[in-house]
């Protein structure tokens, strides 16, 4: 770990929000999050935007449906210089050859500028985001009917494509000075170990391990946002530097895992508590509900023998999930609660 970095109960997103407005999406994130801001996934406001087609820009083999709301990969006919260009580019290095486009990351584009122009308080952090490779490869079909997560040629160009996204995201928002985040999002993972998803946790554990190195061997810090539940011991396994997990629904489910916790949090691991949920029922919480949620499962870890200041400085708060699929009032209620729970938090 080389970025010196407390988290002190700071907050950011996980990323998506329900706007079509990307200048009012962005003020959200900077108003909401003063300490670690995210650029916004804006799937309301074009396809492109969706997790699973926003980070294909640069896939070999490709194919978009009529309707650009289905992407598969074309195997009916010779892939070979398809996936030898692909591979060309990538062993060039350079990540401006896998950046994502303004039309399917508008937000992104909008807080560089934002970052340029800024005059207010001092960050602590920049976040950013890619779809993890599990989830995406998971999502894609190939025309012969498997999805990629079975075919070990356009799994491993899928891992390789995030790496180098979440590479690209670092080189641009490395340049003003703060520890950057780069989140590899993994859905998919509450499908681990089931039928639904036949892969190996050694198999899991690389390809994961291959997107945090890209951002790790530059100094920048990796996280993995889960919004259900999954193996987590597999996750505090491999190099992840930060577990973003839904503290609202499953805090039980993961706090099972203390004694994983304790041991991935003295290697240098930090927590995200998904604490403000991402659903019509963040419409009736309260922020006192939240901190009363939030304060039972640090003091179950006190309890265990973790020291309250060592968590303190080993946590962040977020949404349990993207915001996306929310209309904008609930949206902008869990962001208001995101903005408000740190400053609570902070008291203790």
């Amino acid at each position: 770990m080389t970025t010196v970095f407390k988290g002190n109960f700071s907050a950011t997103a996980i990323g998506s929000l329900p706007h079509i407005d990307v200048e009012a999406a962005c003020e959200l994130m900077f108003k909401s999050l003063p300490e670690i801001p995210c650029w916004p996934q804006l799937p309301k406001l074009n396809v492109n935007e969706d997790m699973c087609i926003q980070y294909t820009e640069g896939l070999p083999c490709i194919t978009i449906a009529a309707d650009g709301k289905t992407v598969s990969i074309d195997v009916s006919q010779d892939t070979s210089d398809a996936l030898a260009g692909f591979y060309d580019a990538y062993l060039k290095n350079d990540p401006d050859l896998f950046r994502i486009s303004p039309e399917c990351s508008a937000g992104f584009y909008v807080m560089l500028d934002r970052l340029n122009k800024s005059s207010q308080k001092p960050l602590r952090a920049l976040k950013g985001q890619v779809v993890g490779p599990i989830t995406l490869a998971g999502s894609l079909k190939l025309s012969s009917g498997i999805t990629a997560l079975y075919s070990e040629e356009f799994f491993d160009v899928i891992i390789k494509l995030m790496s180098m996204k979440a590479y690209w995201q670092f080189t641009k928002l490395s340049r003003y000075g703060l520890p950057v985040i780069i989140f590899a999002d993994e859905p998919y993972l509450t499908s681990f170990g089931s039928a639904f998803m036949n892969i190996s946790r050694e198999r899991a554990i690389s390809a994961l391990n291959e997107i945090y190195e890209s951002v790790q061997a530059h100094g920048g810090l990796t996280g993995t946002h889960c919004c259900g539940n999954t193996d987590w011991a597999m996750l505090m396994d491999s190099k992840v530097d930060i577990i973003s997990f839904d503290a609202y629904e499953f805090m039980d489910k993961f706090l099972m895992y203390w004694r994983e916790i304790q041991a991935f949090l003295k290697r240098g691991g930090y927590l995200a508590w998904g604490i403000i949920p991402t659903s019509p029922k963040v419409m009736n919480v309260s922020l006192n509900d939240l901190v009363k949620k939030l304060e039972e499962g640090i003091q179950f870890l006190v309890d265990k023998g973790f020291s309250r200041a060592f968590i303190k400085e080993r946590s962040i708060i977020t949404p349990s999930c993207g915001t996306g699929t929310l209309t904008i009032e609930e949206a902008e209620r869990v962001m208001a609660l995101t903005y408000e729970l740190p400053m609570a938090m902070k008291k203790f």
